[in-house]
């Protein structure tokens, strides 16, 4: 969580994530964790560090927007690079996903339109995002920082949507962290202002979060987070599993069975 942030450098962009949308067949984490025994996770920890700083990229989201399926793209590397086979997807495949969910033709929408990170993580179940299917995903409590701090460390990131301020880039271009502005979310801090964003969390510090941005690293602190995020997800992917175990020690069996149990208890069957 020490290593030095390269300086970023934003050209200017648009909103390639629509606003939140309540799915009531998305189960939520606080059930899940209810059935792990949970044990207590480290004060600091950071999935992202064994890749290098400008290592990431932007996999086409600084030309089409297409943050929600780059999002993915930064969570599979972090996933393979922790179990000892670094995996970066292609831009094409990436750009691929993108199309496949909105329909994107280049000839035509140019830059692309913002898309629902719920129509993302539902093509990444079903679909698969460059080649690879995650198992499930699970929504976080709104702004409950234990249990995403809990989400971080048990399955290897977390998976957001931000509605940025005016005020982020200002912060973002100054590679300063994202912090909640003294005037608070009013004017150039009012949620939204400058665009719907999606991007992972690779890492907890105190009261930082380390996120991964436009193939950058930036620091977001956890009031920003409490303010302008309105969706956080853990994504269950066997991406982040090795010898059927993820790294935190999560059998991939008990996994499987807890996440169907889950899902039938959603469908209002018996267990």
């Amino acid at each position: 969580m020490k290593q030095k942030l390269a300086a970023p450098v934003l050209p200017k962009v648009k909103a390639g994530r629509m606003p939140y949308v309540h799915d009531s067949r998305t189960f939520d984490l606080a059930d899940y964790l209810k059935k792990e025994n949970i044990t207590n996770i480290p004060k600091e920890y950071n999935w992202g560090s064994k890749i290098q700083p400008g290592n990431w990229g932007t996999f086409g989201n600084l030309k089409i927007n297409d943050c929600t399926c780059a999002a993915a793209g930064h969570l599979i590397m972090a996933w393979t690079s922790n179990i000892g086979r670094l995996h970066k997807p292609t831009t094409k495949a990436i750009v691929a996903a993108y199309t496949a969910v909105t329909g994107y033709d280049p000839k035509v929408d140019g830059i692309g339109k913002p898309v629902e990170a719920i129509k993302v993580l539902k093509y990444w179940r079903k679909s698969g995002i460059a080649g690879r299917k995650i198992i499930a995903f699970a929504k976080l409590d709104f702004k409950n920082r234990r249990q995403l701090k809990q989400a971080i460390y048990l399955y290897g990131g977390c998976y957001v949507g931000i509605n940025l301020p005016k005020s982020a880039e200002k912060q973002y271009n100054e590679s300063k962290k994202w912090t909640v502005s003294a005037k608070g979310a009013t004017g150039d801090g009012e949620p939204g202002s400058w665009l719907g964003h999606a991007l992972i969390i690779t890492g907890y510090q105190n009261d930082e979060l380390r996120v991964i941005t436009w193939g950058k690293e930036m620091i977001m602190k956890l009031d920003f987070w409490e303010t302008y995020v309105d969706e956080s997800y853990a994504i269950f992917s066997a991406d982040f599993i090795k010898d059927k175990q993820t790294p935190t020690k999560i059998n991939v069996d008990v996994l499987k069975r807890d996440i169907e149990t889950l899902q039938n208890k959603k469908a209002g069957l018996k267990t």
